[in-house]
């Protein structure tokens, strides 16, 4: 697959991982294997202030436009979702497994097993947990475009009251 890039392709791949790509999402943009892209970088030693800025700015920019591309958006919002999901399973199964372990073991070799049992439930809520800290970490703040309009609180007039009254009660 080294072959398939030419040396054009390789300076846009050095220059792409220099602006902060991944090597799994460069491989993807170039469709080339990850370890070729990876031999790619080692080959060229990226150092900062060995590329040329204008270069590393495009593949910048790029990436920003493409983070906030409503794709992008509906993809991380589809995956998150899965994630929830699949935490929400997790806990789920975890209950289950662990109304089904006994108390108090019989044996030691029962002990053993409640004892990697409770590892495994307790690794697994970990990951559970840290699954949805995650989550609610993405993003950034949304954009405000526009402000929001005030909001005054004042004491009404007698006036004002005696009209809201009569409205009231006329309708």
């Amino acid at each position: 697959m080294g072959s398939r890039a030419t040396p054009d392709t390789q300076a846009e791949i050095v220059a792409m991982i220099a602006a902060g790509y991944t090597l799994a999402a460069v491989s993807k943009h170039f469709d080339l294997s990850y370890h070729t892209v990876r031999s790619i970088q080692k080959r060229a030693g990226i150092k900062a202030g060995s590329m040329k800025q204008e270069l590393i700015d495009k593949y910048q920019n790029a990436l920003k436009v493409s983070l906030s591309s409503n794709a992008i958006r509906e993809q991380a919002s589809s995956l998150l979702m899965d994630d929830l999901a699949l935490a929400s399973k997790l806990r789920d199964k975890l209950h289950c497994l662990l109304d089904e372990l006994p108390d108090k073991p019989t044996d030691t070799k029962q002990a053993v097993q409640i004892a990697r049992a409770l590892t495994g439930i307790a690794s697994s809520l970990k990951l559970s947990n840290d699954t949805l800290r995650a989550s609610f970490k993405f993003g950034d703040k949304p954009d405000v475009n526009e402000d929001l309009p005030e909001l005054i609180v004042r004491e009404m007039l007698e006036v004002e009251v005696l009209e809201v009254r009569t409205a009231k009660l006329g309708s």
